[in-house]
């Protein structure tokens, strides 16, 4: 909250400060939140598989729309986890300050970011390794397939982060513009604007 003290003729101006334990607290949220719905989506795509109809599995006839609602479902995840997590950094902040809501959204969204992409890169790493361990360099491996793939999935990437982003900055901006909501008992400054 950026406000300013007048003591003995000078003017001292407090800088809002952003709560690390709050960023964080909203990222466990997130982070709980999209575990569940990612579960959750397991569980649907995996019931809607029938494992007796071996003609629909070797066509891949059942995995176009498969495919089109797992991408749907995990950019929608992240995103929603991320405002939820968002709003829930604000309240837990306690203060009503908008301004320093976006900024606590965007930290939720960084540290979400950055962690999960530690996590990816450690898991393909891993992957890599043991796929060039299994298969012999000489397998006959589509490289324009793969290339095609690759470049799919960065593109879902990419696109699942801005949605992403734009999600937490808003959910920071809503938890701190409906603070009082949460703390209605409690007495605080309200927001000044100039």
């Amino acid at each position: 909250m950026e406000s300013s003290e007048v003591i003995r003729g000078t003017t001292l101006a407090v800088h809002p400060t952003l709560s690390w334990g709050a960023v964080f607290a909203g990222w466990f949220v997130a982070t709980a939140v999209a575990a569940t719905l990612y579960a959750f989506g397991l569980a649907l795509g995996f019931s809607a598989l029938n494992p007796y109809d071996t003609v629909a599995a070797a066509s891949g006839a059942a995995t176009g729309g498969s495919a089109a609602g797992a991408i749907l479902w995990i950019i929608l995840t992240w995103a929603g986890a991320l405002f939820i997590g968002s709003i829930f950094a604000s309240w837990f902040d306690g203060r009503n300050d908008t301004e320093m809501g976006v900024v606590r959204g965007l930290a939720v969204w960084g540290l979400s970011v950055t962690t999960t992409a530690l996590v990816m890169s450690g898991g393909l790493t891993r992957f890599m390794y043991a796929t060039a361990a299994a298969v012999p360099a000489a397998s006959g491996i589509d490289r324009t397939a793969l290339a095609h793939y690759t470049a799919q999935i960065m593109w879902i990437a990419f696109g699942s982060s801005i949605v992403a982003l734009i999600a937490s900055v808003f959910g920071g901006w809503l938890g701190a513009h409906h603070v009082h909501h949460v703390y209605h008992l409690r007495a605080y400054q309200p927001h000044l604007r100039r």
